[in-house]
Order: C-alpha cells, then sequence, then structure tokens
C-alpha cells in the first residue's frame, strides 16, 4: 500500500528515535546525544550515536545511518509500508482507509492479527488458571520451562474441552469467517449448529512476526495417543509456514549482534537454547527448510548454522538445506549433536558450556555433509563419480564465484580428483539454479517527490556545508543568506541545497526535522549525518562559524574558476578576432577570485 505523504510524516512525528531505538540497543546519554553498541555490526566500543535532537542515528564503524524509518527497515528487513504500518500501530495511529491503489486484503489481514492475538492471550490465560499439579504444569517443568519462560514466551494451553475457545470468540464478537480461515475453529456437521475448537489438550506455541503481530500457532500433545505430534495452523493470509520462523521477534536483534543465525528443527529446541541465553536462534515448524527461510535470514545476516538432531532426519534435512542456503549467497555452517541427542537433552546431559564450545568450533556445512558422504564411499573410482554427480551441481549454485572456486578447489582435494573434473560437474547445474547476486537497493523515498540525490564524489565544502546548515539553524540561515547553493558545482548537493532552502521555507518553525526529512533521499546516507559525529560535536561556536565562511569562499572561488575555464575554452572555440566582452568577463572573474582570496 502507498500511504499519503501527511500519514508519513504523522507517524514520523509520533515516533521518537531514542525509546525506538532503546528497544534494541542500550543507549546511554553522552553530551547532546546518545551512544550505545552499533546493532548493525560488531564492537566491543561504541560506536553508534542518536540524536535525539534531529532524529537520526549514526555509526562511525560501519558507517550505517538513517532515521526512524532507515532504522526499523533495516534491523527488522520490512519493505517501507510494513514499516509505517508497525510504527503506525506502536504510535496508536489510525491507519488511513483504504484508497483505490491499496491493498483489498489489508483489512481481511489486520482483522487476522488481532483474532491471532486474542486466541494467543485466551490461550496464555487458560495455562496461567492451571493448578501447579495439573499434568500440563508438570510437563513444563520436566522440560525446564519455569514461570518466567512460560511468560516470556507467551506460551499457552488450549484446554481439553470441544468449545471453549469458540465461546470466547462468541463473546468477544469475532467474525467466524476469519477465525475459521486461521485454523482455529471448524463448523460443526450440518445437521449441527455452530464451531468447534480444532486445537485440543495441547501446549500452545504462539507465532508472531519481527514486528509483534500473532501469525498462528504450533500445539504440541501430551500424550502419545495423540497424533499428530505437533499442529500448525493452516496457511493463512498472514501465516505460511514455510516463510516464517519460530522465535524471530525475540532472536533478530541478537542474530544482528552476532551475526550468525543458529536454525534448530522445533519449538522445544528453540526454547532449550534460550533458556540457556544461546539467543541468536530461530526454529522451523517442522519443516524443511525453505528458500524463503534462506532469504529471511538474509535480512539480518549472511551467516547461518543448522543445529539439527545427530539422527538420521536430522542429518537428511540439513542435506535437504544446503544448496537452499548456498544459493541465496548464504556463509553455511552445520552441527550434528552426538549419540543423536536433541539440544533439549544434550544440555541437560553435558551442559551448556559444551555446547556452546561445539557451536563456536562447527565446521562448514558443505564440508561436513560431503565428507560423511566421502567416508561412506570409501574413495572408489564409482564412489567418486557419484559424488561428483550430486555435489558439483550443488557447488554450480554458489553466486560468488570467489567462494565457488575455493568448494571446487577444496571438494577435488578432498575426494583426489583434479578440480577441472569438479568443474565439469559444476558447469552441469542449470543456469535457471544458479542465481545472481542481487544488488542492495536503498528502500524508495517515502514522498511524494522520488528524487534521490546521488552525493557520491561531492567536493567536501559542499559537503561540509550541508552538514552545518543541518546543525544549526543559524548556519542554514547564513548559507541561505549567501546563496551559496547556487554556486554548488555537483547537482547532488545543489540538489540537497535546494530541498533543504525548500522545506525550511515552508516550515520554519521545524528546523529539527529536516535531517530525519532528508536521510530517505540521500545516498549514501551518511554524507549528510556527519554533523552528529564528534569532530562536529566538539565545534565551538567560533570554529563551525569559520569552517562555515571557509566552506563558502571554497565554494565561490571553485565555482568561479570552473566558470573561468568555460569561458577559455569557450573563447578558443569560436575563433573571433576580437572576443572583448568574454576576455572583460574572465578578468572580472580572476579580480573577483583575488578579492577571496585577500579575504
Amino acid at each position: 500500500m502507498k500511504f499519503p505523504q501527511e500519514f508519513i510524516d504523522r507517524v514520523r512525528e509520533a515516533t521518537d528515535i531514542v525509546p525506538l531505538i532503546s528497544q534494541y540497543v542500550q543507549l546511554r546519554r553522552s553530551g547532546g546525544n546518545h551512544q550505545g553498541l552499533c546493532p548493525f555490526h560488531n564492537e566491543k566500543s561504541p560506536s553508534f550515536s542518536v540524536s535525539e535532537d534531529k532524529q537520526v542515528y549514526y555509526c562511525f564503524g560501519c558507517k550505517a545511518s538513517g532515521n526512524v524509518f532507515t532504522f526499523v527497515q533495516n534491523y527488522q528487513g520490512l519493505t517501507f509500508p510494513e514499516t509505517i504500518e508497525y510504527l503506525a500501530r506502536r504510535a496508536s495511529l489510525a491507519l488511513p482507509a483504504q484508497t483505490e491503489h491499496s491493498d483489498p486484503s489489508r483489512d481481511l489481514r489486520q482483522t487476522m492479527f488481532k483474532i491471532n492475538s486474542l486466541a494467543s492471550l485466551f490461550f496464555h490465560q487458560e495455562l496461567k488458571k492451571l493448578p501447579v499439579e495439573h499434568e500440563v504444569r508438570k510437563y513444563l517443568e520436566t522440560r525446564g520451562l519455569n514461570e518466567e519462560l512460560v511468560t516470556t514466551y507467551k506460551i499457552g494451553y488450549a484446554p481439553d474441552s470441544w468449545s471453549d475457545l469458540t465461546q470466547h470468540f462468541e463473546q468477544k464478537r469475532v467474525p467466524i469467517g476469519p477465525a475459521e480461515q486461521l485454523g482455529l475453529i471448524k463448523r460443526r456437521p450440518q445437521d449441527k449448529p455452530g464451531h468447534y475448537d480444532l486445537f485440543r489438550h495441547r501446549v500452545m506455541f504462539p507465532i508472531y512476526s519481527p514486528t509483534g503481530q500473532c501469525l498462528g500457532f504450533g500445539g504440541r500433545v501430551l500424550s502419545k495417543e495423540q497424533q499428530p505430534k505437533y499442529l500448525n495452523s493452516p496457511d493463512s493470509p498472514v501465516f505460511h509456514k514455510g516463510k516464517v520462523f519460530y522465535g524471530l521477534d525475540h532472536s533478530a536483534k541478537f542474530i544482528r549482534t552476532d551475526d550468525e543465525a543458529i536454525v534448530v528443527e522445533g519449538y522445544m529446541d528453540w526454547l532449550a537454547l534460550a533458556k540457556v541465553s544461546i539467543n541468536n536462534i530461530v526454529a522451523t515448524l517442522g519443516t524443511a527448510l525453505t528458500p524463503e527461510h534462506a532469504k529471511l535470514i538474509k535480512r539480518y545476516t549472511n551467516k547461518v548454522l543448522l543445529l539439527f538432531d545427530g539422527d538420521e532426519a536430522g542429518r537428511s534435512a540439513a542435506k535437504r538445506s544446503l544448496p537452499i542456503l548456498l544459493a541465496e549467497g548464504l556463509f553455511a555452517r552445520g552441527l550434528f549433536l552426538p549419540d543423536e541427542l536433541d539440544p533439549d537433552e544434550f544440555i541437560a546431559e553435558r551442559g551448556a558450556q559444551n555446547l556452546r564450545q561445539l557451536i563456536q568450533s562447527a565446521p562448514d556445512l558443505f564440508e561436513l555433509i560431503s565428507s560423511e558422504q566421502w567416508l561412506q564411499h570409501k574413495g572408489t573410482p564409482t564412489g567418486k563419480v557419484q559424488l561428483l554427480d550430486e555435489f558439483g551441481p550443488i557447488i554450480g549454485l554458489i553466486p560468488d564465484q570467489r567462494l565457488r572456486r575455493l568448494y571446487v578447489e577444496n571438494f577435488a582435494n578432498m575426494i583426489g580428483v583434479e578440480p577441472r573434473l569438479v568443474e565439469q560437474s559444476v558447469k552441469k547445474t542449470p543456469q535457471s539454479a544458479a542465481p545472481r547476486p542481487k544488488p542492495i537497493e536503498r528502500p524508495a523515498p517515502a514522498a511524494d517527490d522520488p528524487t534521490v540525490y546521488d552525493l557520491t564524489k561531492a567536493p567536501r565544502a559542499e559537503v561540509e556545508i550541508l552538514n552545518l546548515m543541518l546543525m544549526k539553524e543559524v548556519y542554514l540561515v547564513e548559507a541561505l543568506r549567501e546563496q551559496v547553493g547556487v554556486e554548488f558545482l555537483h547537482p547532488g548537493t545543489q540538489g540537497v541545497f535546494a530541498k533543504i532552502a525548500e522545506v525550511y521555507g515552508l516550515m520554519p518553525n521545524k528546523f529539527d526535522t529536516l535531517s530525519a526529512l532528508l536521510v530517505d533521499r540521500v545516498k549514501p546516507v551518511e554524507t549528510i549525518t556527519r554533523y552528529i559525529t564528534e569532530p562536529y560535536i566538539n565545534l565551538s561556536g567560533e570554529a563551525a562559524n569559520k569552517l562555515l565562511q571557509d566552506c563558502i569562499k571554497r565554494v565561490k572561488n571553485d565555482f568561479l574558476r570552473s566558470k573561468s575555464k568555460a569561458l577559455v575554452s569557450s573563447l578558443r572555440g569560436t575563433g573571433e578576432a576580437n572576443p572583448s566582452e568574454q576576455l572583460e568577463q574572465i578578468m572580472n572573474i580572476q579580480r573577483n577570485r583575488r578579492s577571496l582570496n585577500r579575504e
């Protein structure tokens, strides 16, 4: 959906960047800004600065910068419309009515999110009401899920009854159709009126999106007689089990910080790691890893570790996942737990520290799987051919040519063949199966004006002036008074200067919003967020004013020199015997340049 600019502005004004980023980063005040560890790269000393006045952020280390919109987009991996919806909900702003350009299914999706949220609360409260001696409570206790974990992860219980949730929905006037689509209730046979609950006598694990919307549920049985062991919500407009992970709403920030996602096979595996503070984890919903899963991981990191059970099912799942991960350009590692233990059993028997050590030393996933296959074939010529046919096409899926070449060499050495034989197998990969790496694109500007100003290779003096203009209103007014923007030589800085003048002219009382407005329109964005870095912050008023005047003088001098060169070139090209007018202009320019230099 395309939101009107007026609504986008309302969302921006209703969202304070410091409390927003504080949800994910521990910030402390430092001078006029707030500082913390950057959420976009690993670091031990804080280099991430947030300006409360200007509503922008900047990292001295990785150069990440932007406003509230870019932070949510880049941190949560959302599209711009998803970001607007998330921040609007956070600020309790009602979304604008649908227009002819809006998504007709949006209202249904919003209704479904509300129904799922209501069901999640119902299941959680049902669990809370159970006495300590209840079998559900005892089961959770045996799995190490104490009251704190139950509350944190909103674990619930679907009662062993036919219609408790249905009756709850009726009391809350929940629309029946969407509740049926979500797989929470089902219509009784035709000869009987009403509906009945589909989840009964199960421990319920709500599945949330990174922005906190309840997408669906996974329900685990409490007795061996019940089948299936796990029951997931069916696919719906808000839930596709092959496209979501369990636990991503909690782990997204840790995946960013640790720069790696650990993928486990199910809900209990996820909780087993979470309770020992291994936090950069996601779980598939009892399904195979899909290309959509790989794309979702890549929003947060390009490194992934598969932590699967050491049984045959876990090894087969890892083997199926390998080409999917490599094709998406992810750097994959793998770990099979010994003695066919699952994570919960391993931690109980051997401790969390041992598991951390195994995770730290986990090998490359391709080498792990191919070496196990190699041992099975015992180095026979026919076995080597089978391995070439099996793993050559997988190597061919890797989009990075350098990494592909290294895999060819390593694989050839391992099975004892010439690299050219591996390359022949690699070439068998269908071209359509070997995706080209996609360039990273900045999200489109939020406003109706689609212009993006590219400041690459812009003169330093022009960039300094823009930063000083955004730093303090007095410098902006001085730059406008000098009309220095008309003498900028770079088209990008010309456009930014004109945009600042336009917006400030329309809203002179909203100077502090200029930076947040511009970061969606400038690349690289860090070019206009330097003013919140230390060199600028430490400038005294006198030093900043001197810098501004020096830059203005430099811009004027460069402009005059450029104009003089153009006139000289024109003069040479005319072939006129007495081009007196052009000569007079050149002489005037030289006098003006000398005057500037004397100043």
